[in-house]
């Protein structure tokens, strides 16, 4: 019985340490920075990146990270920060607008300018390879006029949202 233990234990680490063994791919470390119009995103801005390759994986696969402070990000496949899969990637940019303090989304706050895959093909800075060493992916979005209008506009009212939340009406 204590053998057979052993022997199951030995399997299951072998399964967790080789590649491919739970369905999952090995990952490299994909980091960046992202800004808008040269100053670091805000928090919450999400970049995807998206395989440019035939998946032939069990489960695709979704990497995607998330700004923090300074506009920077990890991308996550299967754990966090794990990085993603070996490989080319179309990389897509989309700043969701929180509905107040729940987990969901509604709505990119730069009007889908980042979103398209077909416009994002051309431009090389979207255009992202994975290999065995970490990978740095660094995004300048440039915002026309009426997309910076729109862009203030989104976040004051998010803002305002925000705070009509927390109003007590002096309670």
């Amino acid at each position: 019985m204590r053998r057979t233990l052993a022997l199951i234990a030995a399997g299951f680490a072998v399964a967790l340490a080789g590649c491919g063994g739970d369905g999952t791919r090995k990952t490299y470390p994909v980091t960046g920075t992202l800004t808008i119009d040269g100053k670091p995103a805000d928090p919450g801005v999400l970049v995807y990146l998206h395989p440019q390759y035939e998946e032939q994986d069990k489960f695709p696969i979704h990497p995607k990270g998330e700004t923090a402070a300074a506009g920077a990000f990890q991308i996550t496949t299967y754990n966090a920060n794990d990085g993603a899969p070996e490989g080319p990637y179309l990389v897509t940019v989309e700043f969701p607008q929180r509905v107040g303090l729940s987990p969901h989304f509604s709505g990119d706050l730069f009007g889908g300018a980042f979103a398209n895959k077909d416009a994002n093909k051309a431009k090389p800075e979207f255009n992202l390879t994975v290999g065995k060493e970490p990978a740095k992916l660094t995004l300048d979005l440039k915002l026309s006029a009426d997309q910076r209008a729109a862009y203030e506009a989104a976040k004051r009212a998010s803002a305002a949202k925000q705070a009509g939340m927390f109003n007590t009406g002096g309670q």
